[in-house]
């Protein structure tokens, strides 16, 4: 009973990601409306009907790395037709290591934050940073931007910023228990100015069982 508690719980808690992600969409596109830019709108709705075909079959508790980064790709897409020039995305992912399983929205829930906190505060340019890694036994995210940076952990309630970033953790401790982790570089705490999320979690390639307790693990040297 309680495992089935857990996999409900689990289930809604992806459920509540995919609203949140076709909000801020449909904000990008209310924004090249306000804009006049009508020539991005068509492109731009291209993209939201290309994720919102590839969304995630709700039994899965898992998605391939493969995967979350095309979803990535289509939610960055049209924040690139949003902010145009001023926007540049740097992208270091390690070879090898696409078929790894993580978490349906991980990857784009911390793009996301990284625009919504992060870029969206910035008259000039805006950089995005994805670095995807792994170790033997560990897969490393690391998402770090040029905003304004944390000036409260966004998993504390009093914050108000985390909602999309506590739904990922929420998630990934029904998963891998006190194995997964989610760190953030708060103001004061860095020489570099901006947002820098990271989370790493065990490094999995079939799909695991709510509660961090049984899950098949294959290696990869690193």
């Amino acid at each position: 009973m309680e495992k089935e508690l857990e996999t409900t719980k689990y289930v809604r808690l992806n459920q509540q990601i995919q609203p949140h992600f076709l909000f801020n969409a449909l904000n990008s596109m209310f924004g090249l409306i306000r804009l006049k830019k009508y020539d991005r709108l068509e492109e731009t709705f291209e993209h939201m009907v290309l994720y919102l075909r590839s969304k995630y079959d709700q039994e899965k508790t898992l998605y391939t790395l493969k995967e979350e980064i095309e979803y990535t790709n289509h939610f960055l897409a049209i924040q690139q037709l949003r902010f145009g020039g001023r926007l540049r995305v740097e992208w270091d992912v390690e070879d090898g290591i696409e078929e790894i399983l993580i978490v349906p929205y991980l990857l784009q829930t911390l793009v996301e934050n990284a625009f919504k906190h992060g870029i969206e505060n910035l008259e000039g340019p805006g950089i995005v940073r994805i670095i995807i890694q792994s170790t033997k036994h560990r897969l490393s995210i690391i998402v770090e931007d040029n905003g304004p940076g944390f000036a409260f952990n966004p998993l504390e309630e009093e914050s108000g910023i985390g909602i999309g970033l506590n739904n990922v953790s929420k998630r990934l401790h029904l998963l891998f228990g006190e194995e997964a982790d989610m760190d953030f570089s708060l103001d004061g705490q860095q020489e570099k100015r901006g947002g820098r999320v990271i989370v790493s979690f065990p490094k999995v390639f079939e799909r695991v069982e709510l509660g961090g307790g049984k899950y098949n693990e294959h290696s990869h040297s690193g």
